[in-house]
């Protein structure tokens, strides 16, 4: 840690400013990264709970499609 202080004193205002920088998206990705772990768990979670299968879904997404068919009563 000592090192990273001494190059980083070493370094002119607009270095250390880009160093900065870089320091603050590495964290970022570092977040994100386990973040999307995170978010990859939770779907996972959330379809095991689900009740509908493949078929259900087959089904409603062929509705859907044909939704713009549907004819509707005249008053």
């Amino acid at each position: 840690m000592n090192d990273l202080l001494q190059t980083y004193n070493q370094l002119g205002e607009a270095r250390q400013k880009q160093l900065l920088a870089y320091a603050d998206e590495l964290l970022l990705m570092q977040k994100l990264q386990g973040s999307n772990e995170n978010l990859r768990v939770w779907k996972e979670q959330i379809r095991n709970v689900s009740t509908w299968n493949d078929a259900d879904i087959t089904t409603l997404e062929e509705r859907i499609k044909n939704m713009d068919n549907w004819k509707i009563p005249q008053w």
